[in-house]
């Protein structure tokens, strides 16, 4: 190599780590739209939810060298997966929980006594975090938003850069959003093709949790209801993320062509529909089958056209959702996308993006 092509070399090199290299301070806009100022490299790091970790770790290979607090979500509500990284994050045991949920619900003294520099907060928690986040502004404490579940069509993009921006993995965060871009557009360039067709959809949350029946709204994991064509029996009622609870009558009447009852694996496997890390197929099997032969659920068309599946809840929490995109939209549309395959994006996902290898259970079709 001569001594001109090994400076132009050089000089190449330097310019491809420059532009991830980071500069402080820094201002970020979150997902809200709000100017994230930080002053330097964050070090002491909070998650307000801790459905956001698994999120995190899609960036960040080591968090809990940045991580000193976070909400309890994960380590009471996806234990499996909790106890997953923990064999990696040993630390994790240690990490000082803040609370769960949102508002009152997390602990103003405990988040203050961590002396944060940064809070990341989900964009369903804004609304009734109002006042902590006003003293957490007032306190000078840098607050940021990112949203993989309310608006994930809108929002997974821009929430990966906005991690990758607060934490200083701009080039993780953009390789990612290249692979989930791509994946999405390879989904949503047929969606104009001839053999679409709009079956009716139930997406049960929490069946044998939760009573008869909540529905998804049109946000959230409804969207790719929509996205892919599915005509949702919630949507028109429940114009939310949260969706809502729809009567078992009013169910019968809609008769839904697809049935598909979310679930995780915390959940106590003979009365709910277990579905997530370390989750047994057969076990998740067998309980679908018992749910869809409740009175009532077992007249649906979907049931008996073998058109019933399982969902694992979190998928709305992470990129991962790009996976459970994958997944809702062979359901809806088998034709169509005969030859997507999910479990590959998984691996690929696990291979390349993740610290850890997450396996189980994360959706399933009823066996026949």
């Amino acid at each position: 190599m001569n001594k001109r092509l090994l400076m132009l070399f050089i000089t190449l090199i330097f310019s491809i780590s420059t532009v991830y290299a980071g500069e402080w301070p820094k201002e970020v806009t979150d997902v809200l739209g709000n100017k994230v100022v930080l002053k330097q490299k964050p070090k002491r790091v909070i998650l307000a939810s801790g459905y956001s970790f698994v999120a995190l770790t899609f960036v960040e290979e080591n968090p809990t060298d940045i991580l000193v607090g976070w909400g309890s979500e994960l380590k009471k509500l996806d234990v499996e997966t909790y106890n997953l990284y923990l064999k990696t994050f040993p630390k994790l045991a240690d990490l000082k929980v803040i609370g769960s949920g949102s508002g009152d619900e997390l602990s103003t003294e405990t988040i203050l006594s961590l002396s944060p520099d940064l809070v990341i907060f989900e964009g369903w928690q804004a609304q009734r975090s109002q006042n902590l986040i006003a003293l957490l502004n007032k306190s000078g404490i840098p607050v940021a938003f990112i949203d993989f579940y309310q608006s994930p069509l809108e929002n997974t993009v821009p929430s990966i850069r906005v991690l990758g921006q607060l934490l200083d993995k701009e080039q993780k965060a953009e390789e990612l959003i290249s692979f989930y871009q791509t994946h999405m557009d390879k989904l949503t360039s047929r969606l104009n093709d001839p053999r679409i067709q709009s079956p009716s959809v139930l997406l049960h949350a929490y069946p044998g949790v939760w009573d008869c029946c909540w529905s998804s709204g049109s946000g959230g994991i409804g969207e790719y209801i929509s996205l892919f064509k599915g005509l949702n029996v919630g949507a028109e009622k429940f114009p939310t993320a949260n969706g809502g609870t729809l009567s078992l009558e009013y169910l019968i009447q809609k008769s839904p062509q697809v049935y598909i009852a979310t679930g995780h694996s915390a959940v106590d496997p003979h009365k709910a529909l277990p579905l997530g890390t370390s989750v047994d197929m057969a076990i998740s099997q067998r309980q679908l089958k018992v749910l869809v032969e409740q009175k009532g659920i077992n007249t649906f068309d979907a049931v008996k056209q073998g058109r019933v599946h399982g969902f694992w809840n979190y998928f709305s929490g992470s990129p991962f959702n790009i996976v459970g995109a994958e997944v809702m939209a062979k359901w809806l549309q088998p034709e169509v996308y005969q030859d997507i395959d999910p479990q590959k994006t998984m691996d690929e996902l696990n291979q390349h993006f993740l610290p850890v290898t997450l396996t189980g259970t994360y959706w399933l079709t009823l066996q026949r």
